[in-house]
């Protein structure tokens, strides 16, 4: 789509919502602050994104959230020198300027990343081979990334774990087979940590973030960088080093409250900070439309399941050992749907999205789970009493968890043949034979089981 130059453009003292409808009225996802058309700032989407996430009045001067020392090509420039520029920033929209700051062009990376794939179609090729096995796992060492290291490993991928080891490093010699691994201790918000850890690198498996409500709820403005902020960041450098296939770990939890069945086309309705981080990121991945980046976003239902970096601050994890150590576990509420997941299937899906033709998972969204394993909190229960005996269920009407989501899977299954592997009974199943060996997790309370307490 061409746009004008004037559709780019807003005034200073513009409002955000200004700039918001500005954005949806050129398409390209930003805007050019200007007095009389000298550039004072850049605002993009993202920008707006961090702004609605921390509850920022969208009625007040766009100024307050536009950068100011954007990147910016100058006029002098050739064609050849501006490509190389944007290439290389990795930024969606660049103003072209003259030397009084007046803008009188503008560069849309896709644009150039598209004439580039035209020109060279054989990098498009070179993923559906096996010479690209080059990946990184960003929050390798948590409880989902370090089961999908290992089997990433046991499979001779080459593997390469960035991860700034909030919840500890002890699982870290559990998922090596005894090979060297390619570690880095470094935090994902930092630009130059995220360059170093791409160098060298084909494909991205981005699940670092801070997980759960409650972790979340500790500090909201360390959530959003490190949930929203550092995902967008991300995104940029990956189109950079010429990533191609991304995949990113989002939840079902964006469904949030609903009473009928969602699939991917539904509707998203966040009732968290954690959930709408993920409905952001999602945006800012997708947003990337050209034909080389081929980002993958996958819904993950409820997880569950025995870990290298175990947790107890999951549902299915937290109820089974709690009814084994203690003999007794409260439901809140009780009707609400929840669909789940093993961590090992979480790996399988992942896997099977590596292994999938570009085509069928470009720029998709799919639901990752089983449209069997979707249970109320009652059902959950119910099965937890018929396998583990004289436990005592309290049931708290008056504390409800307002979430409550029934997910349709067919489209993975349909697109990829993903079917589960594990099921919520045979992982309780699991518990109940490792305590019972040696009442191994009879400490489930601590800390190191739980994010909250790991970051308070």
């Amino acid at each position: 789509m061409e746009n004008n130059l004037s559709d780019l453009i807003i005034s200073h003292d513009s409002t955000i919502r200004q700039s918001i409808k500005a954005i949806d009225k050129n398409g390209l996802r930003g805007v050019f602050v200007c007095d009389e058309g000298e550039l004072l700032g850049i605002v993009m989407d993202s920008d707006i994104r961090r702004a609605i996430l921390k509850n920022i009045d969208l009625d007040v001067s766009v100024k307050t959230i536009m950068k100011t020392s954007p990147f910016v090509i100058n006029e002098k420039l050739n064609n050849i020198e501006r490509f190389n520029s944007v290439i290389s920033s990795g930024k969606l929209l660049v103003p072209v300027i003259n030397d009084n700051s007046i803008v009188i062009d503008y560069i849309n990376l896709n644009d150039l990343l598209n004439d580039l794939y035209t020109l060279n179609k054989t990098k498009s090729k070179t993923y559906n081979s096996q010479i690209n096995r080059n990946i990184l796992v960003i929050g390798g060492a948590g409880y989902i990334g370090s089961v999908l290291v290992s089997k990433l490993i046991s499979l001779n991928y080459n593997v390469r774990v960035l991860d700034l080891l909030l919840y500890g490093k002890e699982n870290l010699q559990y998922i090596t087979h005894g090979k060297d691994i390619d570690f880095i201790r470094g935090d994902c918000r930092h630009e130059e940590v995220i360059k170093k850890s791409l160098n060298g690198i084909n494909i991205v498996i981005h699940l670092g973030e801070i997980v759960g409500d409650p972790a979340c709820s500790i500090n909201e403005a360390f959530t959003i960088d490190v949930n929203y902020s550092a995902t967008q960041m991300i995104v940029e450098q990956c189109v950079r080093f010429g990533i191609s296939k991304f995949i990113f770990a989002s939840s079902c939890s964006v469904y949030g409250q609903t009473d009928y069945e969602v699939n991917e086309s539904s509707p998203t309705n966040p009732i968290s900070l954690y959930a709408r981080c993920k409905i952001e990121s999602e945006n800012a991945i997708l947003g990337y439309q050209n034909n080389f980046f081929s980002p993958t976003i996958l819904r993950l239902a409820t997880v569950h399941g025995m870990s290298f970096r175990q947790r107890f601050d999951l549902v299915i994890n937290y109820l089974t050992i709690k009814a084994l150590v203690e003999k007794k576990i409260q439901i809140f509420g009780g009707e609400q749907w929840r669909p789940f997941i093993s961590v090992k299937d979480v790996c399988k899906g992942i896997i099977a999205i590596l292994k999938s033709d570009i085509n069928i998972v470009k720029n998709q969204i799919y639901n990752l789970g089983d449209s069997e394993e979707n249970y109320t909190l009652n059902q959950i229960g119910l099965i937890i009493n018929e396998l583990i005996k004289d436990v005592n269920i309290e049931r708290l009407k008056d504390k409800v968890d307002e979430r409550n989501y029934k997910v349709n899977f067919d489209k993975i299954h349909q697109n990829i043949g993903f079917k589960a592997d594990y099921s919520v009974k045979e992982t309780i199943n699991d518990f109940i034979k490792t305590f019972k060996a040696d009442h191994k997790f009879s400490d489930f309370q601590r800390a190191q089981y739980h994010n909250k307490y790991c970051l308070t």
